[in-house]
């Protein structure tokens, strides 16, 4: 993992020598459509952020984006075509804390190599986690009051996640730490039927996205406990973090950006950086991506990969504590 790590900083560092050195590799490029690479269905939240930005670098480059879904495999098989796609700087790949973080933490083998396959270009959205309850079948109002009923459960009341290993998961883990909840973890597949037991009552507690969840918290269908970020969220600001609930410093969340196949050429890269980075800036980005919620996130190629690097160490000491490991 700490080579992992190493690999991850190092790269970060040749990106930040590249701005400085724009090559001639740039000057014809892009010479044709360019393809993104996502590993989630159609008409979710990622696909539909990738969208977004798709269409306005389109317009930047002069060349059409042609949104790719490849779902399955939490992110894995998205993954394996994306690193053995050419390294010419027309195929993008959105990648997520699980691609590069998880998954390579949790799973003994795995098709690809987040250090070798991958070079980092921008960042641009993240999922903010919260902690909801289903009022009707958990009648918390509150964390404390959660984690006395859970503490009277005896270890019998489960919380939802989308996956083994999913962020939902880690973060569920991280609060019964935090807490001394003892909730157990009940993977599902996927957000659609972990969405649909919650709201069913099959399950009372989970960490959700805000894409999915707040429109139920909204609707009084859920109830929203905290939500798992440093500051509260523009589009919710009537909930507390969970810092501010009383569950400690918890910031958990899904993040995403975007990298190329190694071997890019460096001007290649930076090229699509710079473009990147100036799209998610932009104000109206801004807004439709917080309206389908996600909040934007700003960085480049030094920022993604240290941001790799600190949360390959962060939850790797979670994941070793709670001895939480996958099979593939």
């Amino acid at each position: 993992m700490f080579g992992l790590m190493k690999r991850l900083l190092q790269i970060g560092g040749i990106a930040m020598v590249g701005l400085a050195s724009p090559g001639v590799h740039a000057q014809g490029f892009p010479a044709k459509p360019l393809r993104w690479i996502v590993g989630y269905p159609a008409g979710g939240g990622s696909d539909n952020a990738v969208r977004i930005l798709a269409a306005r670098l389109a317009e930047k480059l002069g060349q059409p984006v042609i949104v790719e879904n490849h779902p399955g495999a939490a992110t894995i098989v998205a993954a394996e075509t994306a690193a053995k796609s050419p390294p010419d700087g027309h195929t993008l790949f959105s990648v997520d804390n699980g691609t590069v973080v998880f998954n390579p933490l949790l799973y003994k083998k795995l098709p690809y190599d987040p250090s070798r396959d991958f070079a980092p270009v921008a960042l641009y959205g993240k999922f903010p986690l919260l902690l909801v309850v289903n009022p009707q079948v958990v009648p918390a109002d509150s964390v404390a009051s959660l984690v006395r009923l859970a503490k009277a459960a005896g270890g019998a009341m489960g919380y939802a996640s989308p996956g083994l290993g999913s962020p939902q998961h880690l973060a569920g883990e991280l609060f019964k730490e935090m807490t001394g909840a003892p909730l157990l973890h009940v993977p599902y597949k996927g957000t659609a039927p972990l969405t649909q037991d919650l709201l069913g009552g099959h399950i009372g507690v989970s960490f959700i996205g805000v894409p999915s969840g707040m429109r139920q918290v909204q609707a009084g269908k859920l109830r929203a406990l905290g939500v798992a970020e440093a500051a509260r969220l523009p589009s919710l600001p009537e909930i507390p973090t969970l810092a501010e609930a009383g569950a400690g410093d918890i910031v958990a969340y899904a993040w995403q950006g975007v990298v190329v196949p190694a071997g890019t050429p460096a001007a290649t890269v930076d090229k699509l950086s710079a473009a990147l980075q100036a799209i998610v800036k932009n104000p109206d980005v801004q807004t439709r991506l917080r309206e389908i919620g996600v909040e934007p996130l700003e960085g480049g190629k030094a920022e993604m990969a240290a941001l790799t690097a600190g949360d390959l160490k962060r939850w790797g000491d979670v994941i070793r504590k709670r001895g939480i490991t996958l099979e593939q």
